[in-house]
């Protein structure tokens, strides 16, 4: 029987009739017949349909996905269930975030990372990585990315492991990232790259200056901007190749500072195409309580309409269902000793250590199950039944677990979810801006 697709949404804004599906991530303008047409269609069987003409007008929106039949429907999530599924489970790729140490050269007030061990990894360990990506047998593909503390302290380690990255033999590495405060991104540090160049490098400003100064600082209480910003311009022009995630950390109280961060660096390097800047709202577990500096789902939806409505490109959906290190039974985290995490979050908690890469074993194998497992929305009936199940990609594992063994609270849903009246607001704005070019 075809009926409107689970994953369709109708709305009207300015005159306009669209038609929106979260399945195909597409959107279609209208004109007041087809609108009325198909805000009146009920469940039909087509053979049951003797006018020509209601037939064809059925089958066009079949062929879009707008009308569908229940099976159609469940198809869609089985899909994307099974991608997550594919990526959790391949032994083709490793994943490896890997910490050359926990220590950083700042002081933020806000770090998770206060009072965890410092140190630097050994010669050794940095070799005994090497072996233990090898002894994944059937692995065809190495995905690197360089995290800390500040991973740039340890840029011997970093020197060391990738001049050794071609022992790896049939293991070749396809993604390589690194993420950094900026504030060791120079010519003294990163040479290293010129000979196993970077895919991606992920910075992090906390808003404008002023802001910034307070919240990313050294020990001796100094700021940082200036020299972060001087940093990224010097590494854009070195490494133009390279894409570019510039990281603005937003809350309640810097949320109006985006745009300026936004139109700074733009300007700073205007013409460079791979670069992208977007807002990092910040979680934790007291939202929603008074003097929260964290927003709540609703209010991040407002926001990142107005930041649309003011001409800033956040907001538009998209289809990946990525999953992270943490659900990936190939995905590790390796700390300076060669302890294994599934989080990145989790590094330096000795009760969140999964194993080593000595010994080639879980010594806390529910952490492990509980990640794979557990940690992913796809294996969640309600997230399977949403119909923004296609679009949702802002799950995070670590929240989800927290909620689920932790009595934790987190939002973990879609910003939309609930809020219909917001997602038909982006989704306008992004079809005037498309019509404006």
């Amino acid at each position: 029987m075809i009926r409107k697709s689970k994953y369709t949404f109708l709305f009207q804004r300015e005159g306009e009739n669209l038609i929106y599906n979260a399945a195909r991530n597409s959107f279609w303008s209208v004109n007041q017949n087809v609108y009325d047409f198909f805000a009146s269609i009920a469940i039909k069987d087509m053979g049951d349909v003797a006018d020509v003409d209601i037939r064809e007008n059925v089958n066009m929106l079949h062929s879009l996905g707008i009308v569908t039949t229940e099976r159609e429907d469940e198809s869609v999530a089985n899909q994307i269930r099974l991608k997550n599924y594919l990526s959790a489970f391949s032994a083709d790729t490793v994943g490896v975030t890997l910490l050359p140490t926990i220590w950083c050269n700042l002081a933020c007030p806000y770090c998770y990372e206060e009072g965890k061990p410092r140190g630097m990894m050994s010669d050794e360990t940095c070799d005994k990585v090497l072996g233990f990506i090898k002894s994944h047998t059937k692995a065809k593909w190495l995905q690197l990315m360089w995290y800390g503390g500040e991973p740039l302290l340890g840029i011997k380690v970093i020197e060391r492991f990738l001049s050794k990255i071609d022992t790896l033999g049939d293991i070749k590495l396809i993604n390589h990232s690194l993420v950094t405060n900026g504030t060791f991104l120079d010519s003294d540090h990163w040479n290293v790259f010129r000979q196993v160049p970077l895919n991606n490098i992920q910075i992090t400003l906390d808003g404008n200056k002023q802001t910034h100064d307070k919240r990313r600082v050294r020990h001796d209480g100094t700021g940082t901007y200036d020299l972060i910003m001087r940093n990224i311009l010097l590494f854009a022009n070195e490494f133009p190749e390279v894409n570019m995630s510039i990281r603005v950390n937003v809350d309640r109280n810097n949320c109006n500072e985006f745009m300026d961060v936004y139109d700074s660096v733009k300007d700073a390097m205007p013409g460079k195409k791979n670069l992208h800047i977007y807002p990092g709202i910040l979680h934790g577990c007291s939202m929603g309580k008074p003097g929260s500096p964290f927003l709540m789902h609703k209010e991040t939806a407002e926001l990142m309409n107005e930041y649309m409505r003011k001409g800033y490109p956040v907001g538009y959906p998209d289809l990946e269902c990525r999953g992270c290190t943490a659900t990936r039974m190939s995905g590790y985290v390796i700390g300076p000793n060669g302890e294994l995490y599934k989080c990145w979050e989790d590094v330096g908690k000795a009760s969140e250590v999964v194993g080593n890469i000595f010994e080639h074993k879980y010594t806390n194998p529910h952490i492990f199950e509980d990640y794979v497992l557990k940690g992913s929305h796809v294996s969640n009936k309600e997230c399977i039944d949403c119909k923004l199940f296609p679009i949702c990609s802002v799950d995070c594992a670590r929240r989800r677990l927290d909620n689920l063994l932790k009595g934790m609270s987190y939002e973990l849903c879609s910003i939309y979810k609930d809020n219909e009246d917001a997602l038909f607001d982006m989704l306008y704005m992004y079809y005037k801006s498309k019509q404006a070019k």
